[in-house]
């Protein structure tokens, strides 16, 4: 299989570069669309299309909902407004679940939990990708103002099948594009862009983090810290690389 690592990400304010004209491949790339109004959190799925691949349930953000929970332009995990439209979505890139251990002494307070826990959103996408075909992806996202962390290694991978694992924890699958520099510009929209060659079939879009390219977390604060990185995401898109722009 050919894939792409994109290098670095692209500030969404500075960024002049342009999607090729083509077909959107993405239905509801920008969570517009949305069967029922989020009240809580774990409700991605009422965005139209969208839905999570393991048992760690990503959040769909709404104006209407509370500010303890999934509201905006505030809510539980930081500030922002959509990078457009009235929605987005937000999902855990990484949480190191350990908990506190009352049964311990002081000396190993904690005991594990889910370990490494993480979520990764997914979309069926409008058609299968072809064979040797070139494709951009690019989307959106924002480290929350709460994350404590900041972490590399979101990406996105590209599936024949439907993913569905009964587990918290990363997937081993290799994505096709993935960024590679920490993300710790927290409440500033980011876009993360890459073009790979299809294998054909590709069905499937997963958002999240992939440790089989590349991870690294890094404490943003002083002091003690809650130990995840959690991001919103909006305005994701494919389409084909026109063979013209490829050659140039």
């Amino acid at each position: 299989m050919i894939w792409a690592v994109l290098l670095t990400f692209i500030p969404a304010f500075t960024s002049s570069a342009q999607a090729p004209e083509g077909k959107e491949l993405v239905f509801n790339g920008g969570f517009e669309l949305v069967n029922k109004p989020p009240t809580t959190f774990d409700q991605l799925g009422r965005a139209e299309d969208w839905g999570t691949v393991t048992l760690g349930l990503a959040e769909l953000f709404d104006r209407t909902a509370s500010v303890k929970t999934v509201g905006i332009p505030e809510n539980y995990y930081g500030k922002i407004e959509p990078f457009e439209g009235e929605h987005y979505a937000g999902f855990f890139s990484w949480k190191d679940d350990q908990r506190f251990n009352f049964e311990g002494d002081a000396q190993d307070p904690f005991k594990p939990g889910w370990n490494s826990y993480s979520e990764y959103p997914w979309v069926r996408l409008n058609e299968p990708l072809q064979e040797g075909h070139t494709y951009e992806l690019g989307f959106h996202v924002a480290l929350a103002q709460n994350s404590d962390r900041a972490i590399s290694g979101i990406g996105a991978f590209f599936s024949p099948v439907e993913l569905n694992y009964p587990n918290r924890g990363f997937l081993k699958e290799r994505p096709q594009v993935v960024e590679t520099d920490l993300l710790e510009a927290r409440g500033q929209w980011v876009e993360v862009k890459g073009t790979f060659k299809a294998d054909g079939g590709e069905k499937y879009l997963i958002i999240g983090t992939f440790p089989t390219a590349i991870f690294e977390t890094k404490r943003i604060i002083e002091g003690a810290d809650n130990q995840y990185a959690y991001f919103y995401l909006d305005q994701v898109s494919l389409k084909e690389v026109p063979g013209e722009l490829m050659k140039k």
